[in-house]
């Protein structure tokens, strides 16, 4: 079995969302009526340059992100995949779905199409943080969304949730957990809000108020780390857990430093010797495309220095960290010495552990993952 470091992924960003939820970055329009046509059919021109760019047919997973992509009707949902047709993946397909968009019809498209793996965007199961959420669906249309995925026949599902919501109780926040729990699914998500200066979910945020979140966000954290294990889903990466054999593949290869292509406005790739992102904008992602010039930001040329820093960070979200020995294997020419005592100083602060090669987060580490993250920069 190939290791997962050596999969290929493609990741197609589907923008469009008919209600953008104001916490989002991810980026999103409202679509006008002929927009969706337009993006399936440059899609299928994207897909065309990035095989003759090198990427293969068989590829190992798919994943398509958004925005909304269960925004698309069954017709543009069998549209998308044709033009996507060239790439097949061989172990996993996920799809996000929305459960204000999660109809029987689609759902059923989705598998008949051959998608593999649900991430449905629950955020809470509670009507209060939903509104507090700027959420578009309600608790009734979650359940029906989630009784749709099962009965559509999806062994693999994925339930997202958020906490940090102004308001949010640590009692709704357990709740949440045990009732996605409670849902035939094999995966569970727990991501924390992140305010962005004037949006509508943390307009007028003072400093004291900051820290405040901070300490409160810290706990529904730990929160999720006790809860969800017990439940029987292990934490596997900071934000993800899952029962045995439901790990996202996808994102286990990203992590991993794989390589996968973008597809879409604003997403990214990691394949050649290169890393780069889609000009995060329709109409320069469009033109780009048409005119043989796509429109890139952020482009980088890989190295092994870049590629094992990378692998560290990334890899350190994991729960099983990261093999030094492996990384040092993989990336020969880097210069591994230079993060010897940003990583003693970190285990001096307990937030890191090393058993021979093994260097994984502890439990305070994986609380302030981003920080360790900026030290080994």
């Amino acid at each position: 079995m190939q290791a997962i470091f050596e999969n290929f992924g493609i990741y197609a960003h589907v923008p469009f969302c008919s209600k953008p939820c104001g916490y989002c970055r991810f980026y999103k329009l409202r679509p006008k009526p002929e927009d969706i046509a337009e993006y399936v059919r440059v899609c299928a021109a994207e897909a065309g340059s990035l095989a003759r760019e090198g990427v293969p047919e068989k590829i190992d997973t798919m994943f398509w992100g958004g925005g909304t992509p269960s925004s698309l009707s069954e017709g543009e949902i069998e549209r998308l995949a044709e033009a996507l047709g060239r790439f097949r993946p061989s172990r996993e397909w996920t799809v996000e779905v929305s459960p204000s968009s999660a109809s029987r019809g689609k759902l059923e498209t989705l598998r008949r199409i051959g998608v593999t793996r649900i991430s449905l965007g629950v955020q809470s199961f509670d009507e209060g943080v939903l509104r507090s959420l700027g959420r578009a669906h309600t608790l009734n249309e979650t359940l029906k969304a989630i009784d749709a995925v099962a009965e559509a026949g999806f062994e693999n599902f994925s339930i997202d949730l958020i906490f940090g919501a102004k308001g949010q109780t640590e009692s709704q926040w357990r709740a949440d957990l045990r009732r996605a729990a409670e849902c035939p699914v094999n995966h569970i998500s727990a991501y924390c809000l992140e305010f962005e200066s004037g949006t509508s979910c943390c307009g007028g945020i003072t400093g004291a108020e900051e820290i405040e979140k901070r300490a409160r966000e810290g706990d529904f954290f730990e929160i999720a780390m006790d809860e969800l294990p017990a439940l029987g889903f292990r934490q596997y990466e900071i934000s993800n857990y899952a029962r045995e054999g439901g790990e996202c593949l996808h994102n286990l290869s990203t992590w991993h430093m794989a390589q996968w292509a973008g597809v879409g406005p604003s997403a990214a790739s990691q394949f050649g010797g290169y890393r780069r992102r889609n000009a995060p904008n329709f109409e320069k992602w469009k033109l780009g495309i048409e005119n043989s010039a796509p429109a890139y930001e952020d482009a980088v040329k890989l190295d092994d220095d870049e590629m094992f820093s990378s692998a560290l960070i990334f890899g350190l979200r994991m729960n099983e960290g990261v093999d030094l020995s492996v990384l040092r294997a993989r990336f020969p020419k880097a210069d591994c010495g230079r993060y010897g005592e940003s990583i003693k100083f970190l285990e001096g602060l307990g937030l890191l552990e090393a058993l021979k090669d093994r260097l994984r987060l502890t439990r305070a580490g994986r609380l302030v993952a981003d920080s360790v993250a900026v030290e080994l920069l």
